[in-house]
C-alpha cells in the first residue's frame, strides 16, 4: 500500500516554501538523500540537500532530468522498480557525482503519493568512508595472511634445526667450533626473515598507502 504525503498544489519543486512546515522541515534536514522522482516520465521533481551534497549538483541542475542520468544505471524501459516490478531496499549503488567520483551508497525506493499522485521517493545514504574502512581491513588482513605465509615455513625449519643442535648437546658428543657455526647459521636465518618481513611491510605501506591508517603507515615505514 503506498504511503500517503500531505503537500498542497505542484510548483517548480515538488516541495516548495509553501508546503506544509513540517514535512519540508524534515526533506531538508534530514541526513539521506532523498530525489523524488515521477515513475511515468522518470524526471526527478525534487531533491533534499544532503542529494545535491552527495551528487555534487543543485536542485536546479537536477529537477526535470531523467534519473537515469545520475542515480539508476538502467536505460529506459527497464526501469527495475517500474518496469520489473522490483523492490530495492538498502542495497548497495555506485553513484557518480559531477566531480565524476564514484560515491558508495545504501539506496532505497519507495512509492508515496503527494497531491493524489504517485511518485517514486528514491532516499539513499553515503557510506564511502564504511566502504574505505572495509578495504583497509581487506588490505590489512591480506598483509597478515602474507606475513603469515612467508615467515611460517622458515620458523618451522629454524626450530627443527634448534631442537638437532639442543639434542647434540645433551648427547655431549660435539665440538664447540662446530655448535658455534651452526647457531650463527641459524641467527642469520633469523635475520633475514625479519629482513623480508621489513621489505613486505615496506612494500604494503607503499602500496596501499591509502588503505593504511596515517599512524600506522608512519610506523611501518618507520617516519
Amino acid at each position: 500500500m503506498s504511503q500517503k504525503i500531505q503537500a498542497p498544489p505542484h510548483k517548480p519543486g515538488l516541495l516548495t516554501e509553501d508546503s506544509d512546515s513540517l514535512f519540508k522541515a524534515v526533506f531538508d534536514r534530514i541526513q539521506t538523500g532523498i530525489i523524488i522522482i515521477d515513475p511515468e516520465t522518470h524526471l526527478i521533481v525534487d531533491a533534499d540537500p544532503i542529494a545535491e551534497e552527495i551528487l555534487c549538483l543543485s536542485k536546479g541542475e537536477l529537477v526535470n532530468r531523467m534519473c537515469h542520468e545520475f542515480i539508476c544505471p538502467a536505460k529506459k524501459g527497464t526501469c527495475p522498480v517500474t518496469d520489473e516490478n522490483t523492490a530495492i531496499t538498502n542495497e548497495e549503488r555506485i553513484f557518480i557525482n559531477k566531480k565524476e567520483e564514484k560515491v558508495a551508497v545504501l539506496k532505497t525506493v519507495a512509492k508515496a503519493k503527494i497531491n493524489g499522485k504517485e511518485y517514486l521517493v528514491e532516499s539513499f545514504v553515503d557510506i564511502s568512508d564504511r566502504k574505505k574502512a572495509d578495504d583497509r581491513k581487506v588490505a590489512l588482513i591480506g598483509f597478515m595472511n602474507e606475513s603469515v605465509l612467508r615467515i611460517r615455513r622458515p620458523l618451522e625449519l629454524t626450530k627443527m634445526n634448534m631442537q638437532l643442535i639442543a639434542d647434540q648437546v645433551k648427547t655431549g658428543e660435539y665440538e664447540s667450533e662446530e655448535i658455534r657455526m651452526k647457531l650463527q647459521i641459524q641467527a642469520n636465518n633469523i635475520s633475514q626473515m625479519i629482513k623480508n618481513l621489513d621489505n613486505l611491510v615496506r612494500m604494503v605501506a607503499e602500496e596501499h598507502g591509502e588503505d593504511i591508517p596515517k599512524e600506522l603507515r608512519e610506523f611501518l615505514l618507520g617516519s
